[in-house]
């Protein structure tokens, strides 16, 4: 009896597949259907890539961070939806002497800086070139090159590298001892708690 109902649910279950697929056969749309490739080809997109506002193709363009004005907040790493943004920074206490060649002190629109960011590479080769990570910024310090912020930075066309790790743009100017220092005080913090 097992057999028999075993029969009966492949062929059920056959139908039910085969009338999707007839249903979507006679209800299919014109252009919904794959093109013949050597007859039929996708139309070309248009190559313009101008520099007015209206015209400005971002995709041609590249993130830039002016390090100057960033104030570590992480807003552009919670919006990137690939992930290609890395930020690690630390908590300057009040009072504590850093020299501004560690970009520490007060950004171009009169915003305090409280974090030392000792990190801040993207990775362009993850980059989808979305321009979400610009939007949330409160300086306004990451930005796409050229077009509308062509005053800042020139566009940039030649993106092409032998080394991949030529593609993951490192800002942070944070020099590697200062870095290595501050780890060491912060592991020696929570050793004595």
């Amino acid at each position: 009896m097992r057999y028999f109902s075993n029969i009966w649910q492949a062929i059920t279950t056959l139908l039910i597949g085969m009338r999707v697929t007839i249903v979507h056969f006679f209800k299919a749309r014109k252009g919904i259907v794959t093109l013949q490739y050597p007859v039929e080809r996708w139309p070309r997109p248009e190559r313009n890539i101008g520099f007015s506002f209206d015209s400005y193709n971002v995709i041609r363009s590249r993130l830039h961070v002016d390090m100057d004005d960033c104030i570590g907040c992480l807003k552009c790493v919670r919006a990137c939806p690939v992930d290609c943004i890395r930020i690690e920074t630390f908590k300057v206490e009040k009072g504590v002497d850093i020299p501004e060649a560690n970009h520490i002190g007060v950004t171009s629109q009169g915003t305090q800086k409280r974090l030392l960011v000792t990190r801040f590479d993207i990775d362009m080769t993850e980059c989808c070139y979305c321009n979400l990570c610009t939007y949330p910024c409160p300086e306004e310090c990451i930005y796409m090159v050229g077009g509308p912020n062509s005053s800042k930075h020139e566009i940039d066309y030649e993106f092409s590298e032998y080394d991949r790790n030529n593609i993951i743009y490192r800002f942070a100017k944070v020099p590697p001892e200062e870095v290595a220092r501050r780890k060491a005080e912060k592991e020696m913090e929570k050793t004595a708690l």
